[in-house]
């Protein structure tokens, strides 16, 4: 008798065990408090980098309550703050006005931030108040005073976009140079072409300058899109990602390749345009560039886009990764492993908005593109993603889960190892959060997010995480 309860026990508790590994076990990551200060709804935002690395100091920024935008450095080493928090921004962040949403435009005035190999920190930022404010161009721009960990900050600058662009990423190559890409803001070819900017390196007394934009995958207004109005035409909102991809050693003078991954969202970006197919947001794109961010190339290099002379259209069939008659979610995200020129890989969100959400991950194969891998369909997703290669080949992936709900507090991370086939799943359990976003910060990868807010204030929270096992 006691043989057979101690055989049941056994097969019990390994069953148990099997339905955690099968959903993922929980760990609990240390979390930090940045401020509890942040704008009420947007203090970070998925796809700006608001954290950079300098050395053994990380550099964290967001924005504010109260119209600004700070930062405090975090020294990694001792596991502390180095100072208190200094405002980047130079002007008042608020136009006291409302955009065609009905709210304050400064949610897009969240910050990234980013490094010269001379050690200098940069901020751009304040893109929504710019679109509505003065001459209606921008963001801001503004260079640390010193290379290290910023203490002061150098004049600030607005940039000469005509709507001013937000929701701004960066990826630097192996020469230095840091190349931005946003959306820009409403202007007289409408709202939602992506634009790029490039930053060349500075020196260790003199920053460097940012280059004029230039549109990289056109949107804005389109008289023969939102067909199925009664009149025809509206604004196409390009929503990309951009990673840099490895160095060719043979050739150091050859710059690090840069992926870039897109979709296209009409009329707006609310998820209620009105299109009778059920969805707003379409199709999945990819182009590469191998000479610094000039010519953009597709996949089986058929097509090249010098940007200079002309633009990559929203819609181009020649740059599809999966046609726009389908719907992919918003929020994607792309990684690149190898060795030089390196495989993409790009993780997006089928039939999101048709509340049947699944993440899926496809990488180049040749000059095409493997069938996707589904790594998790157990809940309608639609979220923000965060994606990382690391040297040794290891994919993580990284998302929050829901704002509601008995996974409101945790965030999914999914890891594929190179010697491994199949993607695994765990829960990290952090408290609260909204609109995930991430950094590489060399070995470690810093997760930020929106916590919870009080009296109109949010937080700001992080976690660094090592590569995991």
């Amino acid at each position: 008798m006691r043989r057979t309860l101690t055989l049941l026990l056994a097969a019990t508790l390994i069953a148990a065990y099997a339905a955690i590994a099968a959903r993922g076990a929980v760990i609990t990551p240390v979390i930090r408090t940045a401020t509890k200060a942040g704008h009420p709804t947007h203090p970070v935002w998925y796809h700006d980098d608001v954290a950079i690395r300098i050395g053994s100091r990380l550099v964290l920024a967001w924005n504010a309550a109260g119209g600004s935008v700070r930062a405090r450095t975090w020294n990694l080493a001792r596991s502390r703050w180095s100072a208190t928090a200094t405002t980047v921004s130079g002007t008042k962040l608020d136009c006291r006005c409302t955009d065609s949403t009905g709210a304050n435009p400064n949610r897009h005035d969240v910050p990234t931030v980013f490094s010269d190999p001379a050690g200098r920190v940069y901020a751009i930022y304040g893109g929504g108040t710019a679109s509505h404010t003065g001459d209606q161009t921008g963001p801001f721009f503004r260079a640390a005073a010193t290379t290290g960990p910023p203490k002061t900050w150098g004049p600030q600058q607005r940039l000469s976009i005509p709507g001013a662009m937000y929701d701004v990423e960066v990826a630097r190559d192996n020469h230095g140079v840091n190349h931005l890409i946003g959306q820009q803001g409403d202007n007289a070819n409408g709202a939602g072409s992506l634009l790029y900017v490039r930053v060349p390196p500075g020196t260790s007394s003199t920053p460097g300058d940012p280059r004029p934009a230039q549109v990289l995958v056109k949107g804005g207004r389109d008289p023969n899109a939102c067909a199925w109005q009664a009149a025809p035409g509206c604004d196409i909102f390009v929503i990309g990602r951009l990673v840099s991809g490895p160095a060719d050693l043979a050739q150091p003078t050859t710059p690090t390749p840069l992926f870039l991954t897109w979709g296209w969202t009409e009329k707006n970006l609310s998820g209620t345009c009105g299109d009778p197919a059920g969805f707003c947001d379409h199709g999945l794109y990819f182009a590469e560039s191998f000479d610094g961010g000039t010519h953009w190339v597709n996949a089986d290099a058929t097509a090249s886009i010098d940007i200079t002379s002309e633009q990559i259209s929203y819609d181009d069939p020649r740059f599809v990764v999966i046609r726009p008659a389908k719907n992919v979610g918003l929020f994607k995200a792309i990684a690149a492993t190898g060795h030089y020129p390196g495989t993409p890989w790009i993780a997006y969100q089928p039939r999101a908005d048709m509340g049947t959400g699944k993440v899926d991950v496809t990488k180049r194969k040749g000059s095409s593109w493997a069938a996707p891998t589904v790594i998790d369909r157990s809940r309608p997703w639609n979220n923000h993603l965060v994606f990382r290669a690391y040297a040794d080949g290891r994919l993580v992936l990284w998302s929050d889960i829901a704002q509601t709900g008995r996974h409101a507090r945790e965030l999914a991370q999914w890891t594929l190892a190179p010697a491994r086939g199949s993607w695994r799943s765990k829960r990290l359990s952090v408290g609260a959060n909204w609109f995930l976003t991430g950094r590489p910060a060399g070995a470690l990868e810093v997760l930020v997010w929106r916590a919870p807010w009080t009296s109109g204030r949010s937080r700001v929270r992080f976690a660094l995480l090592k590569e995991p096992s």
